[in-house]
């Protein structure tokens, strides 16, 4: 299991890679994205034959916590980006005036 120190410094890795991930989305970089997902497989495994995280407490959990935002943070904007249909079909569908096109259409299908 990691300890304390070896925990955070785990978070820290994947910030920087998601980090230079998103760069790579931003230019478009295929080949780049491609190894960082690679190192990012490779950095899960490491946590998961260590046995898992020690749990934190006070100021290192808030840390770790922020650590977590900031990696989900530029996991949507890497989302966004690779994967803008996604986004796209979410406004479609969420917006009121789609909806009886959405029921007609489920309806006609049937």
């Amino acid at each position: 299991m990691l300890n304390s120190k070896q925990t955070l410094s785990a978070f820290e890795n994947i910030l920087l890679i998601t980090e230079q991930m998103l760069e790579a989305s931003k230019k478009g970089d295929e080949l780049q994205m491609h190894a960082l997902e690679e190192s990012f497989g490779e950095q899960i495994a490491s946590i998961k034959s260590a046995g898992g995280f020690v749990k934190l407490t006070g100021d290192l959990r808030y840390k770790k916590v922020q650590l977590l935002q900031q990696i989900l943070h530029n996991d949507r904007a890497i989302r966004d980006l690779t994967d803008p249909w996604l986004k796209e079909l979410s406004a479609f569908l969420n917006n009121p005036d789609n909806q009886t096109f959405i029921e007609t259409s489920r309806f006609k299908n049937n």
